[in-house]
């Protein structure tokens, strides 16, 4: 999560895809919303509940083996890989279902990647513990996500490729990442469009108010009558907020980063090994610079 992957779809569906190119969408693929190309339900290959996901991929594939073109990508953009229960199963029946597989993901630095996390569940009805923008929450997340050997570890392996593609902040304000993205895998990414709709990032005093109004109506979340009708409201004033001009952005204490930076240096530590030459790049090395940066007291 908040690493890029709806930029990435949303930059890829911004024209018609080539012929060589499909992302499942749509009734061709399950997805939480409509608007994004995400698939998050790609974690549950290997259990009862992904067997008609795993249809639904079976058919895709022979759709692009129909087309009329030497080579066709199929590119499954997913944000609940990290929690997989079965990684193998889900590499070997892809490699199975496919000529080649390649696994990429993007690994942005963790102290603004978790607070974009915790703000995205303060925007979110469906988590309803999360109401402030607390650092135990910031915390809590960290312990579970995006610990980047881990990921690499866990999604390497023999008959595939497993590429990390590293998330500079500055990519918020420019095309780097899909730009590195389009660079590495080969897949064109359409130019920007300055009509596209981004993901809207409050700031700090409308996540506090957004949140504050969660709370208020979490009362009704016990009646399943008033349920829908809360979420509405919440949905309605989130839309009106995410009109305003942005507030000033949250962002940690220096004390606080500076818990986050210790809590990974070891997991980063050994990310950077194992990405062995990739390392030494200069996109790495400016990205590293900034995880290995001691806050000072």
């Amino acid at each position: 999560m908040k690493t890029g992957t709806e930029a990435l779809s949303s930059r890829l569906l911004s024209e018609d895809l080539p012929p060589t190119l499909i992302v499942p969408m749509g009734e061709a693929w399950p997805q939480s919303r409509s608007d994004v190309a995400k698939h998050p339900e790609l974690e549950l290959l290997g259990t009862r509940r992904g067997a008609a996901i795993e249809r639904r991929l079976v058919d895709i594939v022979a759709t692009a083996r129909q087309r009329d073109v030497p080579d066709v990508t199929i590119l499954l953009i997913a944000e609940a890989l990290n929690v997989a229960q079965h990684p193998d199963y889900i590499v070997r029946r892809l490699s199975a279902l496919a000529d080649s597989l390649t696994v990429v993901f993007f690994a942005r630095h963790q102290v603004p990647a978790l607070t974009s996390v915790v703000a995205h569940r303060i925007q979110s009805w469906t988590s309803p513990q999360f109401v402030d923008r607390d650092f135990s929450a910031v915390l809590s997340e960290a312990k579970k996500r995006l610990h980047y050997d881990q990921y690499l570890q866990k999604w390497s392996g023999e008959g595939h490729e497993t590429i990390a593609i590293p998330y500079l902040e500055e990519d918020r304000r420019t095309d780097g990442l899909l730009s590195r993205f389009s660079r590495v895998i080969g897949i064109p990414v359409p130019g920007v469009n300055p009509e596209q709709l981004k993901n809207s990032s409050l700031g700090a005093t409308q996540l506090t108010r957004l949140g504050q109004l969660k709370a208020q109506l979490s009362w009704m979340r016990r009646f399943p009558v008033l349920r829908g009708l809360a979420a509405r409201i919440f949905y309605q004033a989130r839309k009106r907020i995410q009109s305003e001009p942005v507030s000033t952005r949250w962002v940690l204490s220096a004390a606080e980063k500076r818990e986050v930076i210790e809590l990974y240096r070891e997991s980063n530590t050994l990310f950077k090994k194992m990405l062995g030459s990739s390392a030494r790049r200069t996109d790495w090395k400016q990205w590293f610079a900034t995880v290995e940066t001691r806050t000072k007291q």
